[in-house]
């Protein structure tokens, strides 16, 4: 009854004209029309709180700007512009986010250790889902010592990933599960099953580690996320018990860690998981850091990703004897997956190749063509023989960043194409050994001599069947593989009968018949052809063992060549030009 007449009281003095009312307040501010008091200094004013849903449900015409609701859905008071006809929010422009995540995928980063306080690699990753742009907080809280926060905007609808940064030092040790993470949104609780758990290491142990004999596991290719096969075996060797945190660096979005303790002392093998995406084809070199109780130690490891498909443009003769690779063993050692695919054992991990020919006798036009069309890498063998005007097409084709490997021995053909190549018209060519004829390699660390399928500096090329191109006049800007001279020939000559351009992708040998091999890529039984070997089923290349003719001290076949050792490191040499500085890079 007494608050029933206090109300009328308040209307009749309103009735009556005056302008201000106060509540639990006598002498109401003059500037405002209605002065509320904490009659105790502990209470509030409750302004009506509805969902989102019953906001939007009222009826609004012109008269209710600035209309003032609570908005439980988003826990922030809105009041309605009329002007722009839309509900804003006090808490920003955008009001609070709304956004979900799925718990399962919140990711723990770094180490964490008792007594060690918490640094910036500490910190959790959330994949979230934003259906409403706004302000964010996220919080989660340990019950040991640590918690982690962090807040901001999220300016647009989407998936984002949110990094929220730890702080505080970890008081006991907690591994099996770990310490609870009680995550709160936006101081919104979040349920999660199972619970996001922390594991807290004891003190750490002393150990060394190896990375000289680390191996890393698994397949790596662009924009596939690492799996449970995505590791890094690392052998240590452990003196005293404790706890270990391994971790790399992140490089082009990958990483990998382990953590644990030790239960022996002695040599063993820690086993880093990988996590991310590689963001880039790029061979990766991982930083490990090791944090033993003797003193932090880092040393590094590469992670290769596997390359994507490349186009190859083969002209020459399409026989079994594979000149230009588009057919024989020199094709199938292309395109076996020993050598160069996507297996873990793979030599060379990449994707494949697709092939396309020209035959041995194209037009300038249909070459001009086909080198118009972009192919990553270009291969000649015999028996194509070319004037000036394809000479040109093939020079302006390396200028433009492709890959060119060119196995001629037509001489003419030859001097057209170094002429082109190395804008010098003084460079000439001539006939030098004949089939059998043995060629000492230079002892130079190159890609060609030395790669992945064997270092073969101060071993030896053959000639096959025909007589070598050699050339002459060359004044500089490349590296010479080898010379005129063959080590079974007494007879005097001078030049160069390989190289590799320094400034383009470039290769050269003076033989068309470099590749030859009709024998399914076994060793063909004699001294002056057939001087490439990779016997199938795999292809894989190996030296062939009696080859050379009599001479110069050497009798015949006891001389060793490298042609397919050769030709495989030159074509793993060539995917790698083409993917990072090719024709098709941007």
């Amino acid at each position: 009854m007494k608050k029933f007449i206090y109300i009328i009281s308040m209307f009749t003095i309103a009735n009556l004209g005056f302008s201000q009312v106060g509540i639990s307040n006598d002498n109401p501010n003059a500037n405002s029309e209605l002065d509320i008091v904490s009659r105790n200094n502990n209470t509030g004013i409750l302004i009506p709180r509805l969902t989102e849903a019953q906001r939007n449900a009222i009826s609004l015409g012109s008269t209710e700007n600035s209309l003032l609701i609570f908005n439980t859905t988003e826990n922030c008071y809105n009041y309605w512009n009329n002007s722009e006809a839309e509900w804003k929010s006090l808490c920003g422009k955008l009001g609070q986010a709304q956004f979900t995540y799925n718990c399962t995928d919140v990711q723990i980063n770094g180490t964490y250790m008792i007594t060690r306080e918490l640094t910036a690699s500490n910190y959790l990753s959330i994949k979230v889902t934003v259906t409403k742009p706004g302000s964010y907080e996220i919080k989660g809280t340990t019950s040991n010592g640590y918690s982690f926060f962090t807040s901001g905007t999220f300016l647009n609808a989407g998936t984002f990933t949110v990094q929220v940064p730890g702080s505080g030092t970890p008081v006991v040790v907690n591994t099996s599960p770990g310490d609870t993470v009680n995550i709160y949104n936006n101081g919104t609780a979040q349920t999660c099953t199972p619970a996001v758990t922390v594991p807290v290491l004891s003190n750490a142990g002393t150990y060394s580690i190896s990375c000289g004999s680390a191996t890393v596991n698994g397949v790596y290719t662009k924009g596939i996320a690492l799996a449970l096969a995505n590791t890094i075996s690392l052998p240590i060797d452990v003196s005293s018990l404790g706890s270990y945190s391994i971790t790399t660096n992140t490089v082009d979005g990958i990483s990998f860690s382990a953590s644990g303790t030790f239960t022996a002392t002695g040599s063993q093998i820690i086993t880093l998981n990988g996590t991310g995406i590689p963001t880039s084809t790029a061979v990766k070199t991982m930083t490990i850091t090791a944090n033993s109780a003797d003193g932090v130690s880092t040393c590094t490891v590469n992670v290769v990703v596997v390359i994507p498909v490349k186009k190859v443009l083969h002209v020459g003769y399409e026989t079994n004897y594979g000149y230009s690779a588009y057919s024989g063993p020199s094709r199938f050692l292309m395109d076996s997956p020993t050598n160069y695919g996507t297996a873990a054992n793979s030599v060379v991990k990449f994707a494949g190749f697709t092939h396309t020919s020209l035959g041995n006798s194209p037009s300038a036009a249909q070459l001009q063509t086909a080198l118009n069309a972009k192919p990553d890498i270009v291969i000649l063998g015999y028996n194509y023989s070319f004037g000036t005007t394809e000479a040109g097409y093939l020079a302006s084709y390396l200028n433009s960043k492709g890959v060119l490997i060119a196995l001629t021995e037509d001489n003419s053909s030859a001097q057209n194409l170094l002429r082109a190549v190395f804008s010098d018209p003084s460079i000439s060519t001539s006939s030098g050994g004949g089939g059998g004829s043995v060629y000492a390699l230079t002892n130079t660390d190159d890609p060609t001599v030395n790669g992945p399928f064997g270092d073969v500096r101060g071993k030896n090329w053959g000639e096959d069947a025909s007589s070598t191109t050699v050339a002459s006049g060359l004044s500089g800007g490349f590296t010479p593989y080898s010379f005129a001279q063959p080590i079974n020939s007494t007879t005097t000559r001078s030049g160069i009968t390989g190289l590799r351009h320094n400034g383009l992708s470039f290769i050269w040998f003076g033989d068309g018949g470099f590749l030859s091999n009709d024998i399914n890529g076994s060793q063909y039984n004699s001294n002056t052809i057939e001087p490439f070997v990779a016997p199938a089923p795999t292809y894989f290349p190996v030296q062939k063992t009696a080859y050379g003719y009599a001479g110069n001290g050497y009798s015949g076949g006891s001389m060793q060549v490298q042609n397919s050792i050769l030709f495989a490191n030159m074509i793993a040499w060539a995917i790698k030009q083409a993917e990072f500085s090719g024709i098709n890079t941007k």
